[in-house]
C-alpha cells in the first residue's frame, strides 16, 4: 500500500463526507501519491480517513469504473475471430461523467490528476495486452477498440489491409469495373440488392469475393494500373492492381491458396501485403495485341510504312479538356491477315488509348474528333479501327 500523508487523508475525508466515491475515482484524483493503480490509491486513502464516508453509487462514474473487467471479457470474446499484432483502446463516455469530475476537482481545487477517459482506456488496455499478449500501439495499430460506456457496446475497427496484386483474365466478357446499376444508377434499389451496382460479373466483382472470403472482410476497394475493355484478355505476367481491404478479419494469408485458377477464367497471378498503396499510379508498358479493320484494301507497303512510322515513336494525346500530352510507343509491328485485316502487336506506355491509337478519333455529339497523333488512319491514310485488342503483358518500372 502506498503511504498517505496527513494533509491528502484530510482533505480526501472532506470530500468523501459530501461525495461518494469509488476507489478508482478516488485515487485518480491525488496524482502526487506515486506507484501503484488508481484503485489501489483509494483503498489507501480510504483506509487513512477517519469520517464516515457518504454512501451511494459513485458520483463521478456512477460505479461504471467496476465493469473494467467485464467489458474487458466481452473484448476478449468478440477478440477470437480477429488477427493482429498490437492494438489501441478507446472510449465514448457520458458527458456527465466529465463534467461531474471537472466541478469536484475544481470545488476542492485538485489538480494534475488523470482523466477518467484516460484511466478507462490504460486499464482495460492492460488486461487485454495481459491475456492476449499483443501490444498497445498509439500509432497505427491493427485493431481498435471503442469502449462505449453511454451505449454498453463494443466495437472493433480492425485497421484496413493494403495489397498488391496481379490478375489474369482467361476469357471475354468481363469488364474491368462493377458498373452501377441502370435502373437506380447508383443509388440502390430492390433490383441490385440496393448495393447500387449491376449484378452482371466482372472482374473486380471476382476478385473483390476472393479478397473478402480469404481475408475475412466487409469489402474491398480497388486502385487499377490501367484498364481494358470487357473483350479483352489479360495475358502474360497479367494486370497490377491496388486494393485496400476493409475490415479485415485475417491479417495473413497462403499466398499459394489465393493463386489457385478459379472456373470464372479471372486468376491471381500474384498478391502480397503492402505498408500503403502509393498516393501516384505507378508509371508502366504495355505489350499489346490489336486486331486492326480497314474500310479499304491495304497492301505490304503500307504496313511497312505504318511500321516505320510508329516504331520507337511518340505520338501527341489531345483530351477533350485536357492539356495535351505525350505518349511513347517502343515497339511496333504488324502483319497482314488479308487485304482488309492486319494484327498488330506493340509495347507503349501505359495509359495510352488502343482503339483510339488505331482511329486517330472519337465521337462527340455528332463529331469525329482527333485525339491520338500519329495514328493507324493517319498514317497509312485508310479508316482503320481496332475491333478487340489483347493485353500480352504489363510492366510496371521499378517494381
Amino acid at each position: 500500500m502506498p503511504s498517505i500523508g496527513k494533509r491528502i487523508a484530510n482533505l480526501a475525508g472532506i470530500i468523501l463526507a459530501d461525495y461518494p466515491l469509488c476507489n478508482w475515482c478516488l485515487g485518480r484524483q491525488f496524482p502526487s501519491i506515486k506507484g501503484d493503480s488508481n484503485e489501489v490509491k483509494g483503498r489507501a486513502i480510504r483506509e487513512e480517513v477517519k469520517v464516515k464516508a457518504k454512501k451511494g453509487s459513485c458520483f463521478i462514474c456512477q460505479d461504471s469504473m467496476h465493469s473494467l473487467k467485464e467489458n474487458s471479457v466481452k473484448i476478449l470474446e468478440q477478440l477470437k475471430d480477429y488477427e493482429f499484432d498490437d492494438f489501441l483502446i478507446g472510449a465514448k463516455l457520458p458527458k456527465d461523467f466529465i463534467e461531474r469530475e471537472d466541478s469536484l476537482r475544481a470545488k476542492f481545487k485538485l489538480r494534475g490528476g488523470e482523466a477518467i477517459k484516460s484511466e478507462i482506456t490504460r486499464e482495460i488496455g492492460k488486461i487485454i495486452a495481459s491475456k492476449t499478449g499483443k501490444r498497445v500501439n498509439f500509432h497505427k495499430p491493427d485493431m481498435t477498440i471503442l469502449v462505449n460506456l453511454v451505449s454498453g457496446g463494443i466495437d472493433l475497427n480492425p485497421k484496413p489491409l493494403f495489397v498488391y496484386g496481379r490478375y489474369l483474365k482467361m476469357v471475354r466478357g468481363f469488364p474491368q469495373k462493377r458498373r452501377k446499376c441502370r435502373n437506380c444508377r447508383g443509388k440502390g434499389c430492390s433490383e441490385c440488392e440496393y448495393t447500387g451496382f449491376s449484378k452482371e460479373q466482372s472482374v473486380e466483382q471476382i476478385l473483390a469475393q476472393n479478397l473478402i472470403e480469404r481475408f475475412g472482410a466487409k469489402g474491398a476497394k480497388f486502385t487499377w494500373v490501367g484498364g481494358e475493355s470487357s473483350e479483352s484478355l489479360v495475358l502474360g505476367n497479367g494486370r497490377p492492381f491496388y486494393a485496400e481491404i476493409v475490415k479485415p478479419k485475417l491479417r495473413h494469408t497462403d499466398e499459394s491458396e489465393m493463386l489457385e485458377e478459379k472456373e470464372s477464367g479471372i486468376i491471381l497471378k500474384k498478391i502480397k501485403i503492402i505498408d500503403e498503396i502509393p498516393k501516384r499510379s505507378p508509371n508502366f508498358m504495355v505489350k499489346v495485341s490489336a486486331h486492326i479493320k480497314f474500310d479499304e484494301e491495304i497492301d505490304e507497303e503500307k504496313l511497312y510504312t505504318l511500321k516505320e512510322k510508329l516504331q520507337n515513336s511518340e505520338v501527341k494525346v489531345i483530351p477533350l479538356k485536357k492539356k495535351p500530352f505525350m505518349k511513347k510507343i517502343y515497339e511496333f509491328d504488324v502483319e497482314m491477315i488479308n487485304k482488309r485485316e492486319a494484327k498488330a502487336t506493340f509495347k507503349c506506355d501505359g495509359g495510352l488509348n488502343i482503339k483510339r491509337l488505331i482511329s486517330g478519333f472519337y465521337s462527340n455529339v455528332g463529331k469525329d474528333l482527333l485525339e491520338i497523333t500519329p495514328n493507324v488512319s493517319e498514317v497509312i491514310g485508310i479508316k482503320a479501327d481496332c475491333d478487340a485488342f489483347d493485353i500480352l503483358n504489363v510492366e510496371v518500372l521499378n517494381e
